[in-house]
């Protein structure tokens, strides 16, 4: 009797947790929805490896070069339970979406990286690139490291961008409606707050342009 139940639950389990290998084509941007969990690696095919609870929901679309990445109508918000793994060898955009988690595991090297978080959505990134385009807005998070020349920063209603530990040599940043940031920037910091933001420059800047209005504070970091 005690193996029976034993074999049951052995049954149950890999009926709920399940992993498969999956084919998508070329691709240069990933957008990722429902609470979704994803690892970024880079690698030299493209592929996406669905692992844990009802994998069979998951959607991957590819249009155009850009990579969809959500779960079924009908199990909207539910993605949870399921991790994607994405590898890839040539990415551009990193865009998280409704409360997704992307994590990269490998420093992306490369001219350029574009990340974009929104709704409650989080990315943590290695970079270093010459140039970075980050937003984050609606809660979203961004928490970036590692070294870039230049990087432009856009926050807007509630958004949270953690990037003192992305050295970088001219950083300009733009604060709407609320949120934090935190910059490195080692010659020229421009800050920039339209109602509300609250701004931590780190690096000790040669140059650090304010402009303000209607609140907002920015703090240097010593």
């Amino acid at each position: 009797m005690k193996k029976l139940i034993i074999a049951l639950l052995l049954v149950a389990t890999t009926a709920t947790y399940a992993q498969e290998t999956k084919a998508v084509g070329d691709f240069t941007e990933v957008k990722v929805f429902d609470r979704m969990r994803v690892n970024l690696i880079k690698s030299s095919d493209n592929k996406v490896i669905l692992k844990g609870k009802d994998i069979e929901d998951i959607e991957l679309i590819n249009k155009n070069g850009v990579l969809k990445i959500r779960m079924d109508i009908n199990k909207i918000f539910d993605g949870n339970e399921t991790f994607v793994e994405v590898h890839y060898n040539n990415l551009r955009v990193i865009d998280a979406n409704e409360g997704a988690e992307i994590v990269v595991n490998e420093l992306i090297e490369q001219p350029r990286i574009e990340i974009r978080v929104q709704e409650g959505a989080q990315v943590k990134v290695g970079l270093e690139v010459e140039n970075a385009e980050m937003r984050a807005v609606t809660g979203g998070i961004i928490n970036a490291s590692g070294t870039a020349k230049n990087q432009n920063v856009e926050v807007n209603t509630g958004g949270i961008y953690e990037g003192k530990s992305l050295e970088t040599t001219d950083t300009t940043l733009r604060i709407q409606a609320g949120g934090e940031a935190d910059i490195f920037a080692r010659r020229t910091a421009e800050v920039k707050i339209r109602a509300g933001g609250d701004v931590h420059v780190y690096g000790n800047p040669t140059e650090l342009i304010k402009d303000k209005f209607i609140g907002g504070r920015v703090t240097v970091m010593k």
